[in-house]
Order: C-alpha cells, then structure tokens, then sequence
C-alpha cells in the first residue's frame, strides 16, 4: 500500500474489430509503462474491440468478461506487475454492454463497470445499459471508482463515488468531435468539486467516419491538470499523492459544507 502512485494512460487510434492488435497493444504499453515504474494503466473506451462497430461486427468481437482476451490481459498484468483497466464490447448472455475491467497486477479482476448513462443513438443501439453502479474498490491502498465517458458529464456520478471514498475515478472514454469541452472543463470541474483525482483516456485519430478529439488528462483534485494531451497518440504519465486530495480538501470544505436536506427532492424526479 502506498500514498503515492504512478498511474498512466494510452491515448491511441482505435483498431476496431482487430483483437489481436489491441492485446498487442496493451502488451507493448504495459511493458513500457511497468519499465517506467507504473502501477496501473488505463486505456479508453472499448479498447479492446473498437468504439464504432455495426451491430453485426459488436456481435462477432464482443467479448466475455472472463474470456479468452481477458485471459491475455491477464497474462500481461502478471507478466509486467502492472494492474491494466480496459474498456471493451461486452458479451453477457444475450446482452452486450459497454464495459470497462479492472485487473490488477497479479491478474486477480477486481472490479467491472457496465456503462449506466449510454449516449445517442450509437451507444443505444449497440448496447444496453448497465443497471448497478458499482462500489469503489480498494486497490493498492487506494479507493478506486470507475465510470465510461458520458457517465461523467453527470455530476450525481462522481459525486456518489466520491462520497463513498473515491480517491482516484478510472473514466475510459470515446470523446469525439466537436465536444473537447468535456474534457477541457467538465472532467477537471468534476475533479475539483469533489476534490479527487480522475484519469480520462480517450481515442484520438478517427474509426471509420467517426473522428476523436484526443485531449485525455489525468486531473488532480485541485482541478488542474497533471498530465494533458493534445489529438496525437500518447501515453501519458503522472504521479498521484494522497496528500493532495486532503490539502484540497481542507481548503475548499465542499463535503463538510454540503446540506443534504435540501437536496433530496432532486432524486425523487418521476
């Protein structure tokens, strides 16, 4: 366990309905980022098989959670002592989901987030929603949360993990053209209200005729930004100090000063 982690994130071009790219992909990160000293590495939003799928190819390159693909993950985690979360088309029964897996670096799975907030007609269409929003995690001394790209731009998300003790929220995202606002100034504003640490991987190039913004950032909680990233592909990298999370908070006592009371008819909306 530790106060102090190095944490990082691949900012890439998708390679939909290519398996075998996208392992190798993760290998080759995960060996660089673990000879960096990384402890855990994110990648975006459906990773693993691609974001922009037809029905038809999410059907044939969705993968089970404890699959053939996770089992190389798996394999990769324990072979670099590096903890990886991955975002991918999810194949469970006869639903799909947008999903993201954690698996931490003696390949144990720790935790898997089935997107709750699906966006437009795209997520819709290819997916259907997830039903629990799953408890933060203990991780390497850490409180972990996770959420997949739109989900975030709901403040009651993050919020809710953050008062469940979040210290560090994993978001994998798709964030495509024209919407670089979200992540220039709604995920670090979703940092600093709730003074947290969030990790925002997105794609960046194009999939097919879908084009990315890139700009993934790894935020502190005091909003700014560690580690920011333009539309090339990139890994970034940053350290994260518990430290941090309590100095900010002493500073700015939004939990110690919020009135719960006055808030409750904002979830009772029929």
């Amino acid at each position: 366990m530790s106060d102090e982690i190095s944490i990082a994130l691949l900012q890439h071009i998708s390679t939909p309905n290519n398996i075998e790219a996208s392992i190798d992909r993760i290998a080759s990160y995960a060996k660089k980022a673990s000879r960096a000293g990384v402890q855990l590495l994110l990648f975006p939003e459906a990773s693993l098989t691609g974001y922009n799928n037809t029905i038809d190819v999410n059907q044939l390159i969705a993968q089970n959670a404890d699959g053939d693909a996770a089992k190389a993950i798996i394999d990769i985690c324990k072979t670099n002592d590096i903890a990886i979360a991955y975002g991918f088309a999810e194949k469970s029964g006869d639903k799909m989901h947008n999903s993201v897996q954690l698996i931490d670096s003696d390949g144990q799975p720790q935790s898997l987030y089935r997107k709750t907030h699906l966006w437009g007609e795209q997520d819709r269409t290819l997916f259907t929603q997830g039903t629990d929003l799953v408890p933060v995690i203990d991780w390497n001394g850490w409180k972990i949360g996770m959420l997949i790209c739109y989900d975030i731009e709901f403040p009651e998300n993050v919020r809710r993990l953050a008062l469940e003790g979040a210290e560090l929220i994993l978001t994998p995202t798709a964030l495509m053209s024209p919407w670089t606002t979200v992540a220039d100034l709604v995920v670090p504003t979703r940092a600093y209200e709730n003074q947290l640490f969030i990790a925002y991987a997105n794609f960046c190039g194009s999939e097919y005729e879908q084009h990315y913004v890139g700009h993934s950032c790894i935020v502190g909680p005091d909003g700014n930004n560690l580690a920011k990233a333009g539309d090339q592909e990139v890994m970034l990298v940053a350290q994260l100090k518990k430290s941090s999370i309590a100095s900010t908070r002493a500073a700015l006592p939004y939990h110690r000063d919020r009135r719960p009371e006055l808030y409750r008819s904002l979830c009772n909306d029929e």
